[in-house]
């Protein structure tokens, strides 16, 4: 009984440690949408998503615009199977911009 109890003991620590370890920025994804804003300034509406299944994800977000950081920062908290969430369209009037991932958590 009591090695039932300590494999029993040490499989439950496995499994949490492996929990623990998954990067939650593996499932933060990108993706684009021909918004009517953005295609009159010939670029596409930029969303990020959460795709795992079961986890809620935080995530932290730089803007670059024109390859330069625009010191803008913003933390969207996205639940699984949730809608995307807009950042903006790929392209300004001056130029492109992109959002790169600085921080990702998951909430539980």
């Amino acid at each position: 009984m009591h090695r039932f109890i300590l494999f029993l003991s040490i499989a439950l620590a496995v499994l949490g440690a492996r929990a623990e370890d998954e990067d939650p920025t593996k499932f933060v994804t990108f993706s684009e949408d021909f918004a009517g804003r953005c295609v009159s300034r010939n670029s596409v509406q930029i969303l990020i998503s959460n795709s795992h299944p079961t986890r809620s994800v935080k995530v932290w977000l730089d803007r670059y615009h024109m390859g330069v950081g625009t010191g803008d920062r913003s933390r969207t908290e996205m639940k699984p199977a949730a809608e995307p969430v807009p950042l903006g369209c790929s392209r300004t009037l001056d130029g492109p911009q992109e959002w790169r991932i600085v921080k990702a958590q998951f909430l539980d």
